[in-house]
């Protein structure tokens, strides 16, 4: 009875340290797999690095709110700099959650304008299919999702560390998002204040 029962309590225990191990949180990912110039230098080590940033607004939806922050990253002996934007999105249904980042490199924010703006325009032609979607993404994770729906169109942001669409914009959403994305434009652009 008591080998019974020490092997019962031996099986448990190992099952459960099997458990436990499979469930190991994944890496942080090493300077060298960051997607994106701003990540990279931020993540430096040994060095002064310098963060200047300028939140300039927020947009709602459903589920959500994205808020765009124009960056500006220097490692400071070395004066090396790297300007963009970080997208950061709130979950309402989950105040728990972490929120999600995805940040864009200064050279892919023409480009993410030029794809708002295309996707802006898409209607029932794109396909001779009787729905479509059509998709966005930066290298820094930031996804861009218009499709049809039964009452219409929609279109949804979210990060592709995120399990599912954070959140889903209001018809005149993404129109909003890409202002947010120009103002941030902008604010990098500007003469430095004296």
């Amino acid at each position: 009875m008591k080998i019974t029962r020490a092997l019962a309590s031996l099986s448990f225990l190992l099952a459960l340290a099997a458990a436990c191990a499979a469930q190991e949180p994944q890496p942080t990912p090493t300077p060298e797999e960051f997607q994106t110039k701003l990540e990279s230098l931020m993540s430096e080590t040994g060095a002064v690095i310098v963060k200047g940033y300028t939140r300039v607004r927020s947009v709602n939806g459903s589920r959500g709110t994205a808020y765009v922050t124009a960056l500006e990253v220097t490692d400071a002996p070395a004066g090396h700099k790297e300007q963009g934007l970080g997208v950061e999105i709130s979950d309402a249904a989950r105040p728990d959650a972490a929120d999600e980042h995805a940040y864009i490199d200064y050279d892919e924010i023409a480009p993410l304008l030029k794809g708002i703006d295309y996707i802006m325009r898409l209607d029932s032609k794109a396909t001779k299919l009787s729905r479509y979607e059509a998709q966005y993404r930066t290298r820094g994770g930031l996804v861009l999702v218009t499709f049809t729906t039964p009452n219409g169109q929609a279109t949804a942001i979210s990060t592709e560390g995120g399990r599912r669409a954070r959140f889903v914009l209001r018809p005149v959403g993404l129109a909003e998002f890409r202002n947010l994305v120009e103002s941030a434009k902008q604010a990098l652009d500007a003469p430095p204040a004296q």
